[in-house]
């Protein structure tokens, strides 16, 4: 690849670089990035919460350990790092490290421009006074907000003093050359879990918070179940993920009450490619839902996908040809959606199918990086 012939200094500004959708859009992005010859660094506020293996897609890592909401020494810090480091701008990915950039930016000149990516599902970042009162001043002194759904670009704004024009909308994505189809990885996953090459398995993947739904996949499945008759003794259900104590066992409770059967809990798995080979179609069923990352994953590997129609899911998935839509929370239409496409191979195939290539030609991590340094430029050439 031919390397960019104005390269930009960038810095991923998050709280923690803690397993979940927005790590992975983080990640994504700065290998793009850095593909295309640019610097991307990573700064967390408070602490780092990952491994060395991943952060390979970072020209630095530096943690500024946070102690207090006014920490001026941190900020003082963030601002001497991106002096010496000739940082363009800072790129933040949730309230609170907007918050400490801002900070960072009325204490001290020298500070770049900042912008805030809108991550959050759930509204606890903007729900209280407190949250409203901080989010104006960080705004105030910000360039703009980058939101990964038209749905949460609409309650960012109903929560925030935000004028729509400062707003820019950039969905997720998928790294394709990761999540694709792979028939060894399918046997060998299967194998592991004594599954038949001609069972079906539904995947799932999520924390096992009430947010993102895995116990309405669950009596879904178990609905599915019931449907089917003795041809469901060959559908099974996998789920991706892990949670605490209380949601775990509230999940195996339920399993139990409802006499769900073929239920596999794989549990988290940092790269989980491989076992979405191993699927035949995708169960996600969020209470909330911001814009999803594992929607695009799981077009990329060509499965069919019932969705909720919540948040931004409906942007991502095509109605009758990427997939099924459901009113969220209701497992029984969920369970009619998912039997519908299990039923049907051709239909199954023809959906994986048109999923893969809306993701091919929409949601590849070049459209991703390509789309926020349009922005990135945008911003800078606004100051």
């Amino acid at each position: 690849m031919q390397k960019n012939e104005n390269p930009l200094n960038i810095l991923q500004l998050t709280l923690s670089f803690e397993n979940g959708g927005r790590k992975e859009a983080i990640r994504n992005l700065a290998a793009g990035m850095q593909d295309d010859g640019h610097k991307v660094f990573l700064g967390c506020v408070s602490h780092l919460g990952a491994e060395q293996k991943d952060l390979t897609v970072f020209e630095d890592t530096v943690v500024f350990d946070r102690q207090k909401l006014f920490d001026f020494t941190a900020a003082k810090q963030l601002a001497e790092y991106c002096e010496k480091h000739k940082i363009d701008l800072i790129h933040t990915h949730d309230a609170g490290s907007l918050f400490f950039s801002s900070l960072a930016k009325f204490s001290f000149n020298k500070t770049p421009p900042q912008i805030m990516t809108f991550h959050r599902s759930l509204n606890f970042e903007t729900a209280s006074f407190k949250n409203k009162l901080r989010n104006m001043f960080s705004l105030l002194v910000s360039e703009g907000v980058i939101t990964v759904s038209n749905a949460r670009g609409r309650d960012f704004i109903a929560s925030n003093l935000i004028k729509p024009k400062r707003l820019q909308l950039i969905n997720l994505s998928a790294d394709i050359k990761r999540f694709t189809f792979d028939l060894d990885a399918r046997a060998r996953i299967r194998d592991g879990f004594e599954i038949k090459p001609t069972d079906i398995v539904c995947g799932a993947m999520g924390h096992f918070g009430l947010e993102k739904g895995i116990d309405v996949v669950i009596k879904g499945f178990a609905d599915l179940q019931q449907r089917l008759g003795d041809e469901g003794k060959s559908v099974h259900l996998m789920i991706l993920g892990k949670g605490n104590k209380q949601d775990t066992k509230r999940l195996e409770k339920l399993i139990s009450d409802f006499n769900v059967e073929r239920v596999i809990f794989a549990g988290f798995h940092p790269d989980p490619e491989s076992y979405f080979s191993a699927f035949d179609i995708f169960l996600h069923s969020p209470r909330e839902e911001n814009g999803a990352t594992v929607l695009f994953e799981a077009m990329a590997t060509g499965l069919p996908i019932v969705g909720s129609l919540i948040g931004g899911v409906p942007e991502a998935i095509v109605e009758n040809e990427t997939g099924l839509l459901v009113v969220s929370d209701t497992p029984e239409q969920l369970a009619d959606a998912a039997q519908k496409i299990i039923i049907n191979n051709e239909l199954r195939g023809a959906m994986g199918l048109e999923g893969f290539k809306r993701c091919y030609l929409n949601f590849t991590r070049e459209h991703y990086f390509n789309r926020h340094v349009d922005f990135y430029r945008q911003v800078l050439k606004q100051n």
